[in-house]
């Protein structure tokens, strides 16, 4: 009994060696063959929103070196492509990787979308995301000029980015501002909104930050502090339509009553 078992784990050593060597030669040409390779043709990503390149696809698989033939025989290969995407700074989460066979790939992601451009002193205007995320500064170059009418503009901000896109700007004034830009959206532009100035104010419970509005007509708007979430920033976008509509635009609010003060916890 012990020869048979001995014999048939001999056999099946046999086999398995013969299999590594079989494998070792024909590993080149089953990895040449497509339905091995990622590439951007057959990655199916949501579809990008304005801005972004429509050959983002291509450049993360290649900066991130998945675009290697036999790659899908990778067992890390979906790791590895949720992080390559996760790194590219108009993808703000990567949810899900699916592998297809033969070859391709499915991502669920969602985007960084732009909220406001930051002016920063004498270095120009660059696009950030809701959360104050650094987006790529050729944004202004592939939209069309009437889109960029749609952002606010954050000014006031002495500071300059302290990494590169894809990254915080790292000052908490542009994360407060965009985050007010966010919560104000499309009432923004039909407000004719063109500028939000945030600064710090010293208050008894310490420093805090407040923001300004600006209109294309120069009236001025106190909109005091600003906390994400706070159930006071819809009753205040709530009295910014009630204005417009008073005056019939923002812009007609007489200099006598400006600047506008919509801070209720003063």
């Amino acid at each position: 009994m012990k020869r048979t078992f001995a014999g048939i784990f001999l056999l099946s050593a046999c086999f398995a060696g013969l299999a590594a060597v079989g494998w070792y030669y024909v590993q080149p040409a089953v990895q040449m063959k497509p339905e091995y390779q990622i590439t951007a043709e057959n990655v199916t990503v949501p579809p990008p929103p304005d801005g972004v390149p429509e050959t983002f696809v291509k450049e993360v698989l290649e900066s991130a070196g998945l675009h290697q033939p036999g790659i899908l025989l990778d067992k890390t290969l979906a790791k590895k492509l949720a992080d390559a995407f996760a790194a590219y700074p108009w993808v703000e989460t990567v949810e899900q990787v699916d592998l297809r066979y033969p070859s391709g790939a499915v991502i669920k992601l969602s985007y960084r979308k732009p909220a406001a451009f930051v002016a920063a002193a004498n270095q120009g205007r660059y696009p950030v995301d809701r959360n104050g995320i650094l987006l790529p500064s050729d944004y202004f170059a592939n939209i069309a000029p009437e889109k960029q009418m749609l952002f606010v503009t954050i000014t006031g901000i002495k500071t300059a980015p302290l990494g590169t896109a894809g990254t915080p700007w790292g000052d908490p004034l542009v994360q407060s501002a965009a985050q007010l830009a966010d919560v104000l959206g499309e009432d923004a532009a039909k407000l004719k909104l063109t500028y939000i100035t945030p600064f710090a104010e010293e208050t008894p419970a310490g420093i805090r930050i407040a923001c300004k509005l600006t209109t294309q007509g120069k009236t001025e708007i106190i909109w005091g502090q600003f906390a994400a979430g706070d159930p006071k920033n819809e009753a205040k976008k709530k009295r910014l339509w009630e204005l417009a509509e008073q005056y019939r635009s923002l812009d007609n609010v007489p200099v006598k009553f400006q600047p506008v003060n919509l801070s209720v916890d003063k």
